[in-house]
Order: structure tokens, then C-alpha cells, then sequence
């Protein structure tokens, strides 16, 4: 009794510290998703002297120890400058200057057009984006509704089998008048459906 009692203290011991870890854990996911630190970076700057001593402060600052980058005199860094391990800074040019072909620019057309067409349609039907998002969710979560076609209708109506029954109130002699019909004698309904099979 004791043992049980132990053991079952140490599965809920166990299982406490699961949950806990697993909280910590999600937690943590929460957060790495609900903030970018890079979002948040502030960079702060002011003028310091790196020198105590004022002598040494002005030598180090004095335009002598300044030299030009690349050999551009309006661009002057100084000796220990990072730069100056650089030989080259590519020109950099914006997105929106660069041009692209027109081939480029029928795709970009027709990919904005698909991107776009589910909202307009939307938006000319009146359904909110919940609802569209909802019906989604929906069809991915238990798929599209599939009706059958004509041609699977007309399959199936074949493959069901008719079974005669006659009730008791009801009359053979109608069934048996049908049947003693001759065929040259058939009605409109009849024609049109002859007509049909024709064509």
C-alpha cells in the first residue's frame, strides 16, 4: 500500500514538472514570436575623449592623423578606421530603380492578379475576411464539398435495382393496361424522348 501510494506520488511528481517545463518552454516560443529584439534597437552615441591627457587627446584627433579613403579627399577616416581594411564598397541601388523585362514585369502582372482576386471577389460579395478565412479553415480542415455530376448521377440510378411490390389496395389492371398499350401508339412525352435519343 505504502509502495503504491510512493509511486504514484512520484508519477504526479513527474508529471507536475513535465507540465511546468512545458509551460516554460512555450512561454519562451511566445515570446521569441510576439517581439524582435531588432525591432526595439536604439543606438545612443556621445563625444568622449579617449585620452586623459589633452596633449595626447588633440594629436590623436589633429587632421594630420586623418587620410583619405580610396583616395577620396571629402571621404577621410582615420588609421584605425575599419574601412581601410576594405577595398571596395559596391554602389548600392534601390529595388525601385532597377529595371526588369517585360517579361518580368507580365509575370510580376499575373502574380499580383492572383494574389489579389480572392479579396476583390470578396469584397464584391460582401464577406468579411473572418468569413473567408473561416471557410478555409474549414475546407482544409474537412474538405471541399464534392457534388456528384450528371454523368455519376445517371451511373448510380442504374446500378440501383427496382423491386415490384403491389399493395394490397392498389389495382394490376392499370399496370396490366400500360403494358397491353401497343407502341405505335405512344404519347407526346414518349416522342420528345425518342427525338432526344436520336440526336
Amino acid at each position: 500500500m505504502w509502495h503504491e501510494a510512493r509511486k504514484h506520488e512520484r508519477k504526479l511528481r513527474g508529471m507536475m514538472v513535465d507540465y511546468k517545463k512545458r509551460a516554460e518552454r512555450r512561454r519562451g516560443d511566445y515570446e521569441k514570436i510576439k517581439k524582435d529584439p531588432a525591432q526595439f534597437l536604439q543606438v545612443h552615441g556621445r563625444a568622449c575623449k579617449v585620452h586623459l591627457d589633452s596633449a595626447v587627446a588633440l594629436a590623436a584627433e589633429s587632421p594630420v592623423n586623418m587620410m583619405p579613403w580610396q583616395g577620396d579627399t571629402n571621404n577621410m577616416i582615420d588609421r584605425f578606421d575599419v574601412r581601410a581594411h576594405l577595398d571596395h564598397i559596391p554602389d548600392y541601388t534601390p529595388p525601385l530603380l532597377t529595371t526588369i523585362s517585360p517579361e518580368q514585369e507580365s509575370d510580376e502582372r499575373k502574380c499580383n492578379y492572383e494574389r489579389y482576386r480572392g479579396l476583390v471577389q470578396n469584397d464584391f460579395a460582401g464577406i468579411s475576411e473572418e468569413q473567408c478565412l473561416y471557410q478555409i479553415y474549414i475546407d482544409e480542415l474537412y474538405g471541399g464539398l464534392q457534388r456528384p455530376s450528371e454523368d455519376e448521377k445517371k451511373k448510380l440510378a442504374e446500378k440501383k435495382a427496382s423491386i415490384g411490390y403491389t399493395y394490397e389496395d392498389s389495382t394490376v389492371a392499370e399496370v396490366e393496361k400500360a403494358a397491353e398499350k401497343p407502341e405505335e401508339e405512344e404519347s407526346p412525352a414518349e416522342e420528345e424522348s425518342n427525338s432526344d435519343e436520336d440526336e
